[in-house]
Order: structure tokens, then C-alpha cells, then sequence
């Protein structure tokens, strides 16, 4: 008897659980469907506390027809990125995608749970932008930022991607990272929603849009 493929939403469950004691264990969050780039990408996971780590789902019914944009835009925002798949792309992968990404691998146990192992851990991003990464601030958050960072307000009339463009043009990358998680860190759960909160498809959608507000 064949073993029955690895879905979507199993694949979700089970690295979803794995990244909710991680984010528990060191003062993190969880967000799914995480929009970046003013919403032109988003990643299924991403585990926020002093890095912004990406986690992109790929099961066995899925295909690699998105993943040459996908991954791109992760290249420009993130520190590390996994790539977790099923044993149908588990091995293609480590060839496919780019050599500091990390992959994970999913296997059906004998009573049906997945388990989770580590053929490649990421490693340190060589090409984040940093206006990218400013582009996960909303406008508000980018007046503090440059407040902080001045000692004086920006500009009242200067847009979220004219303060965005200031942060990245002023900011060192670490600096940077560490407003842009520290902000994510303390965004209220009614504003975004963590996976504890959005654990269907529904919910999905509902944080990946309120992501892309202001």
C-alpha cells in the first residue's frame, strides 16, 4: 500500500507547531501569510524575534512555478530562509534553491503525523536589501524609528515609502533589523494576527491583508 502524499495543510500543522515552541522559547512571533514588499510577495511562516527567518511550504501537490519570483523577494528581505517540502521534492531541493536557504524535509510516521528533519540549515543572507526589509514598517513605526534615530520627526508630509527610503538610506542593516523586529515583535494581535490566531484558510487571508494596511 502506497503512502498517501503530504498536503499543504499537513505540511502547515506540523511546521507551524515545530515554529510555535521556538517562537515560545525565545520571545518571537509567528506570522502566516506574511506580506512583504507592499504586499507584491508573501511567505507562508515567518518567525520573528531578534532575525526575520522565512519559512516557504511546498508539499507534494505543489509545483516550483512561483518559486523563481518568490525566491527573489525573500532574498531581499530576510535573514535566512527554509524551504520545507515532502518527500517528493526533498532532495531536487538542496539543488534548486539557493545554497544558503535552508531545507527541511517531511515524512509520514506510521500512524499518519509528520515528522520533520533538517537536510540543510540556513544560513546568513549575503544579499538583503534594506529597503526591503523597511518596507515592513508601517508609517507610524518608520516616524519612530527616525525619531529614535535623529532625535528629531521626519517631515508630517513625507510618505510610508519616503520614510521608508530615509531608514534605509540612514540605517545600517543591523540597525535596521533590529527596529524592524522589534517592531513586528509588539504589533497587537488585533492588528496581526499570529498563528495562534489564524490557523484556516479564511484567517490566512484576514492576516495577510490587514499585514498590507497602512
Amino acid at each position: 500500500m502506497s503512502t498517501p502524499s503530504i498536503t499543504e495543510s499537513e505540511l502547515r500543522q506540523a511546521v507551524r507547531s515545530r515554529l510555535l515552541a521556538d517562537a515560545t522559547k525565545s520571545g518571537g512571533r509567528l506570522f502566516e501569510e506574511f506580506g512583504i514588499e507592499g504586499g507584491e510577495a508573501r511567505v507562508d511562516l515567518a518567525l520573528v524575534d531578534t532575525h526575520l527567518c522565512a519559512f516557504e511550504l511546498k508539499s507534494d501537490l505543489d509545483s516550483f512555478a512561483r518559486m523563481h519570483n518568490q525566491i527573489h523577494a525573500y532574498n531581499r528581505v530576510f535573514d535566512r530562509v527554509t524551504l520545507v517540502t515532502g518527500p517528493v521534492y526533498s532532495e531536487a531541493s538542496l539543488t534548486l534553491m539557493p545554497t544558503w536557504w535552508g531545507v527541511w524535509s517531511a515524512a509520514r510516521r506510521m500512524d499518519g503525523t509528520l515528522a520533520l528533519r533538517v537536510l540543510r540549515k540556513p544560513k546568513a543572507n549575503p544579499v538583503q536589501e534594506r529597503l526591503s526589509m523597511a518596507m515592513l514598517l508601517w508609517r507610524a513605526e518608520c516616524i519612530e524609528a527616525l525619531a529614535s534615530h535623529r532625535g528629531e520627526l521626519p517631515p508630517k508630509r513625507a510618505t510610508k515609502f519616503e520614510l521608508q527610503e530615509t531608514l534605509a538610506r540612514e540605517l545600517s542593516v543591523r540597525t535596521l533589523r533590529e527596529a524592524v523586529t522589534g517592531f513586528l515583535r509588539e504589533r497587537q494581535l488585533g492588528f496581526l494576527p499570529s498563528t495562534s490566531l489564524a490557523s484556516d484558510g479564511a484567517s490566512d487571508a484576514v492576516a495577510f491583508a490587514l499585514n498590507c494596511l497602512a
